[in-house]
């Protein structure tokens, strides 16, 4: 049988209260009873010495205990009068002759463990009497704790002793009925108790559970495939932030739904213009509209080496979001290879009459680890991406430097520019700030994605900023280790 999350957790809490409850019955009912057998020792404390002062009068006016001596009943007659109750049979039947253990120097009993056994009779029959003599007068013979000796005294001297059998249970009848009243009075509180408890944590539960079914709701439908779906967010605790981390999730998802809907798009206007290209050309050819010469068959040529430049890209993007992208680490002289980049880049960035400078802090090592293959693609690409989005007439300057274990690479251009609002998404795949321009220039997109999937499979960082010279500053830092610590 399956317990949904509110079954679950009410019984959860029912087994808990139960447990506690238990628990406080067990509690409450042993302090109640050992406070209720202290009570009852106590009273009758009182009342042996109550008798004790009593004894002490009687004694003065005889002289001698031989009044109880020669009459028992006499000693029946003294409890009463301390207020004691006298059972019939204490008046019918006189204590057993014989001698109670002898008291030691000082008066008192040796401790004996009180018999149990005798706990639930009497008190006249758990009282004995002895007298200076350490012989017994009247009562039982019975084992009496030394503390509960009481002295029967006459102008300072001691003429008797009074002990006392301590009341180890409830003994008596009225005593047991009042304890066990208020055992089932406590008994039906803590069943009332724990009803009301169940009743107010059904309520609290379904108050407590409804963020979750809502959530769990959201999640039905966001499977669906409705992403635009969202959940109430209320309160600041732990619910109200899985909410709140629903919704993101929901809108994540429907961001990223957008992108690949739009990469679909893109990749496919992306790999439809060069092969319609090359199509339209091959098929002229074969018609015998136009005839294969060198300069068509070079055009082609070139727009099959673009097309396979996408390709290759976009696998490369795909590695990388598979977490495939591998590297061949090696130690690698980063100001050598970004100075042999410049020197394949200088005449086609002179070309368009932009001037290229290189600038470096003086470090004295550029070294690191690092795949020489994919650093040369970095910084091709980042060239690439000034030579053509710069104006002719504007400057190109890259910046090398090193920090401790870190190495900087910056690549500056002059206008145009990039707005703010667009400057964190130029490194998105098929990104353009302007898309009228970026098949005349030739750019996929992809460029300044692929830049920074390989920077930060090196384990470094990658940022673009205002440039000093009015256009795009890319900033990347890179370990001198080739990977993240």
């Amino acid at each position: 049988m399956k317990f949904g999350v509110f079954y679950t957790w009410l019984l959860s809490l029912l087994l808990t209260l139960g447990v506690v409850i238990v628990l406080i019955l067990t509690v409450v009912n042993w302090s109640f009873q050992r406070g209720f057998v202290s009570y009852a020792r106590q009273n009758e404390v009182h009342q042996v010495e109550a008798l004790a002062n009593q004894l002490n009068r009687v004694y003065a006016r005889h002289n001698s205990w031989n009044f109880l001596r020669d009459d028992y009943h006499r000693w029946a007659d003294q409890l009463e009068s301390a207020g004691i109750v006298v059972p019939p049979q204490m008046l019918e039947q006189p204590p057993l002759p014989g001698p109670v253990p002898a008291l030691p120097e000082g008066g008192a009993l040796p401790r004996n463990e009180p018999d149990l056994s005798a706990a639930t009779v009497p008190l006249a029959h758990r009282i004995v009497l002895m007298d200076a003599q350490r012989e017994l007068l009247a009562g039982p013979r019975i084992p009496v704790p030394d503390e509960y000796w009481f002295a029967v005294t006459r102008e300072g001297l001691v003429v008797g002793w009074l002990g006392l059998q301590p009341i180890e249970i409830i003994g008596d009848e009225l005593a047991r009925s009042f304890v066990e009243q208020q055992r089932t009075n406590l008994i039906w509180i803590s069943l009332a108790g724990l009803l009301l408890a169940l009743l107010l944590a059904m309520v609290w539960a379904r108050w407590f559970l409804r963020p979750i079914h809502q959530v769990m709701q959201g999640a039905r439908t966001l499977a669906s495939g409705n992403y635009e779906v969202s959940v109430p967010v209320s309160g600041n605790n732990e619910l109200a932030e899985l909410a709140a981390n629903f919704n993101r999730l929901a809108r994540t998802l429907a961001r990223n739904e957008q992108l690949r809907r739009q990469w679909i798009v893109d990749i496919s206007h992306e790999l439809r213009t060069p092969i319609a290209v090359i199509g339209g050309e091959v098929e002229a050819i074969l018609d015998g509209i136009r005839q294969p010469t060198p300069e068509r068959m070079a055009a082609l040529h070139t727009e099959i080496g673009a097309l396979g430049k996408l390709v290759d890209d976009l696998h490369l993007l795909s590695l990388a979001d598979q977490a495939s992208l591998k590297l061949a680490l090696a130690p690698v002289d980063l100001g050598a290879l970004v100075q042999e980049q410049l020197i394949h880049f200088e005449p086609r960035l002179a070309q368009q009459g932009l001037t290229l400078r290189l600038e470096t802090d003086g470090a004295e090592s550029l070294t690191m680890q690092a795949d020489a293959r994919r650093l040369s693609q970095l910084v091709g690409n980042l060239l690439e991406n000034s030579l053509r989005y710069t104006d002719a007439g504007g400057e190109v300057r890259v910046r090398l430097g090193a920090a401790g274990e870190q190495l900087r690479l910056e690549v500056q251009d002059s206008k145009p520019g990039v707005p703010d609002g667009e400057r964190a998404k130029i490194f998105d795949r098929l990104y353009r700030v302007d898309r009228s321009r970026s098949r005349a220039l030739g750019g996929s997109g992809l460029g300044l994605a692929i830049c920074r999937e390989i920077v930060l499979a090196h384990g470094g960082s990658i940022h673009a900023e205002n440039s000093p010279l009015g256009g795009l500053a890319i900033c990347i830092e890179l370990p001198r280790s080739g990977h993240s610590d």
